[in-house]
C-alpha cells in the first residue's frame, strides 16, 4: 500500500527553493506528526526504534543546483513524498494526517497540496525488475558497501531482509505467511552507480539504479512494501516495479 503526499510553497506558487542536503531528517518528523494519536506514532518516541514498518521516499520535480560547500541543494517544486508499507493501519494513520494537515506548513515553507492513495499493488512473478526511487544503502560485515562485489551485496540484502522480517513479524500483524519468505538471488543490475548522502550530519555511501531479484513472490511484495537495504524508515530504499 502506498501514499504519495504532494507538497508545493505555501503561496501556492510552485517555484525554485533551497533546502539542506541532509533533508530526509525533516520530513522523518513530518511523518511522527502526521501520525500523531495513532498507535504508529509510538515508534518515533522509542529511543531504539529498531527496523520500520515503512519505507518513504522524496522526489522533487527538479534539481537545478547543489552546493556542496554550504550543503544546500536549489530543487524545483512540487515535490511528492511516497510512503509505502504493508500495514493497513500505517498507512491509514499518514493518509489520516495529511489529509487533517492539508494546507498546513509542513517543513521548508511546504504545505500539503495533495494527498493520492495508490492502486494496491501485487507482485505476480518470482522474478521482478526495480527501480530504486532516490537512494538505497547497503551493510556489510564491516561498514556501507558501494555495490561493486555483488555475491556481498546479495548477503548484505538477505541478511537484512531477515533481521527485519523477524523483528516486524514480533511486533506487527504482517499479513503475509513467514514461511513463505525466503532469500532472493540478483538476477542482474542496470545504470547502477554509487552515490553519496548526507545524513543526520555525516554521509551514507549510496546505490541508485536498477536491479532484478528472483524469490518467491510474497519476499519480492516484502521488499517492495518496505523497502531494500537499512534505513528505509529514513527515506532510504522505497523500489518501484520497472
Amino acid at each position: 500500500m502506498r501514499v504519495i503526499i504532494r507538497m508545493e510553497p505555501v503561496s501556492g506558487e510552485n517555484r525554485e527553493i533551497d533546502i539542506p542536503l541532509d533533508f530526509r531528517r525533516s520530513f522523518i518528523s513530518m511523518l511522527k506528526t502526521l501520525t500523531a494519536g495513532s498507535k504508529s506514532s509510538l515508534r518515533f518516541d522509542e529511543e531504539k526504534p529498531g527496523y520500520s514498518p515503512y519505507v518513504f521516499a522524496v522526489t522533487f520535480s527538479g534539481v537545478k543546483g547543489l552546493d556542496s560547500k554550504s550543503q544546500v541543494m536549489r530543487i524545483k517544486t512540487p515535490i511528492y513524498v511516497t510512503i509505502s508499507s504493508g500495514l493497513y493501519d500505517f498507512i491509514t494513520a499518514v493518509s489520516n494526517g495529511a489529509i487533517a494537515n492539508k494546507d498546513t506548513e509542513m517543513v521548508f515553507g511546504l504545505k500539503i497540496s495533495s494527498i493520492n492513495l495508490e492502486p494496491l499493488k501485487r507482485i505476480e512473478n518470482d522474478r521482478s525488475q526495480f527501480k530504486m526511487i532516490g537512494h538505497a544503502v547497503f551493510r556489510g560485515k564491516e561498514s556501507y558497501i558501494d555495490g561493486s562485489n555483488i555475491p556481498e551485496l546479495e548477503e548484505s540484502i538477505n541478511t537484512q531482509l531477515y533481521k527485519r522480517l523477524n523483528f516486524l513479524a514480533e511486533r506487527y500483524p504482517l499479513p503475509i505467511p513467514l514461511d513463505s519468505i525466503g532469500g532472493v538471488q540478483i538476477v542482474e543490475t542496470c545504470q547502477f552507480r554509487k552515490g553519496v548522502c548526507y545524513h543526520y550530519g555525516g554521509q551514507l555511501t549510496t546505490l541508485q539504479g536498477e536491479i532484478t531479484l528472483a524469490g518467491t513472490i510474497n519476499t519480492l511484495q516484502f521488499l517492495y512494501d518496505y523497502g531494500l537495504g537499512v534505513r528505509t524508515g529514513q527515506g532510504f530504499g522505497l523500489l518501484e516495479v520497472k
